[in-house]
């Protein structure tokens, strides 16, 4: 499964499509502020929109210590250090996605303030008890087993440290339509019901604080597009295919078959 996971996202060239595009629509790519690349590092429903409702639910300190599981090319990971002031860590399955990750951070002159490690959300590469904080941002969709996933992510979660969840999560019976922004078929798929979380999370110990669907933000997000397109876009992350993907997903969101849910757990 985990090599379905890498074949799906991987992909050569992001960090060149992304500074082309950067310099084709006139940008200084030596003198780049990194909210310039959220139109294609925000890989998730509701792109920045999306990372500030998971910031909102965060109470972290400048100093402590946050991982990014799934970090993708590190968006969430570098808006939530310029935001909060942590030190954040970002961890994701593909190769590809970290390497772009740390060249990305480090062309916006970030390197200082956030690293990134290739990792699995269900084998995380850190000690018991290293971080402060816990995000995952649209990851579950890829793991089978959500007991696992939740037991890892409480394992590296400091005693009363938050863990927030933002998921695709299934919301009413019905087939899918693929390839999907995880994935490409239905074999390596696993969205499931917002309680199949809260449940898992329960077995491993965690307090579950609240949960919040934001399907409004959903349908804004794949029927509203903005007047003004950014400079940047998940198809200079995905490629060509990021359209078929992105149509799908939209086809789901209007069917009322998945949303979006955000879920904050505390570790006991």
């Amino acid at each position: 499964m985990t090599g379905s996971v890498e074949a799906h996202y991987g992909n050569e060239g992001i960090v060149a499509r992304i500074v082309q595009a950067l310099i084709d629509a006139g940008f200084d790519t030596a003198n780049l502020d990194a909210d310039v690349l959220a139109g294609a590092d925000e890989f998730h429903i509701g792109g920045r929109e999306g990372t500030l409702n998971v910031a909102s639910v965060l109470n972290l300190a400048p100093g402590q210590q946050l991982l990014d599981v799934g970090c993708g090319i590190g968006g969430t990971a570098r808006f939530l250090a310029r935001s909060t002031g942590a030190a954040v860590t970002g961890v994701d399955l593909t190769p590809e996605f970290v390497e772009a990750a740390v060249e990305l951070t480090n062309l916006v002159g970030m390197g200082g303030l956030v690293d990134f490690k290739v990792g699995s959300a269900t084998d995380l590469p850190f000690m018991d008890d290293s971080f402060d904080a816990v995000t995952m941002l649209h990851v579950g969709m890829n793991i089978e087993d959500k007991n696992q996933m939740m037991s890892e992510l409480a394992r590296v979660c400091r005693t009363q440290g938050t863990i927030v969840v933002y998921d695709v999560t299934l919301t009413k019976t019905g087939e899918l339509p693929y390839p999907m922004p995880w994935s490409s078929t239905p074999q390596f798929s696993f969205p499931e019901p917002a309680s199949n979380y809260e449940s898992a999370a329960k077995n491993v110990g965690l307090k579950h604080v609240g949960s919040s669907d934001h399907y409004d933000l959903a349908l804004k997000f794949f029927n509203e597009p903005p007047a003004s397109p950014p400079p940047v876009s998940l198809g200079h992350l995905m490629g060509p295919r990021m359209l078929e993907m992105r149509d799908n997903a939209g086809i789901a969101v209007n069917q009322g078959l998945i949303s979006p849910v955000l879920m904050t757990f505390q570790v006991a």
